[in-house]
């Protein structure tokens, strides 16, 4: 059974011999584990991790900018030439495809009833706590109105009301 007045010292974080050690420390392995085998092949434990990155053809800081030149393009003005090629990256598809509703359908009808009641006077639709339950923000409304009018015809799912019309079809 566990001791109270044990755990109530741990907890306390007492200085000297009654604060307990953490048992369950273990120290730094400076050999990682790797499980591809390729890099596990390719990977000297004499060496740092940058060093054995940078045979490999890779950085270890890839965020950080190039100083002078590579690591990669220094090893390989040594003479020493062991790029890998690690993975086989297949074309990707065409990630540029538009989307088709990039308003929910909510926040369409959400606007549509404030512009129905208040046209394009996006400060009295913020004044308006019936339609504007949501508490939006002037800025918040501006937003939302132009996302909604500058929305295509098949991306549009609610009805535009007509006191706004002409906001559309000025921006066509």
């Amino acid at each position: 059974m566990k001791k109270k007045a044990k755990d109530k010292k741990r907890r306390a974080g007492r200085y000297g011999k009654t604060k307990l050690k953490n048992k369950n420390f273990r120290r730094w392995n400076p050999n990682p584990k790797i499980s591809d085998p390729i890099v596990k092949k390719n990977w000297d434990p004499s060496k740092s991790p940058a060093a054995n990155l940078a045979i490999m053809g890779l950085q270890s800081e890839p965020g950080k900018m190039h100083q002078t030149q590579s690591a990669a393009e220094q090893i390989a003005s040594k003479g020493v030439t062991n790029a890998i090629e690690l993975f086989d990256i297949p074309d990707s598809d065409q990630l540029n495809e538009p989307k088709k509703h990039p308003m929910p359908t909510g926040d369409q009808q959400y606007i549509a009833k404030c512009f129905a009641k208040h046209g394009d006077n996006y400060k009295r639709m913020f004044m308006d706590i019936k339609t504007n339950e949501m508490q939006y923000t002037e800025t918040q409304l501006r937003k939302m109105g132009s996302r909604f009018i500058l929305l295509d015809a098949e991306q549009r799912e609610v009805n535009i009301p007509e006191n706004v019309q002409h906001l559309v079809y000025a921006n066509q």
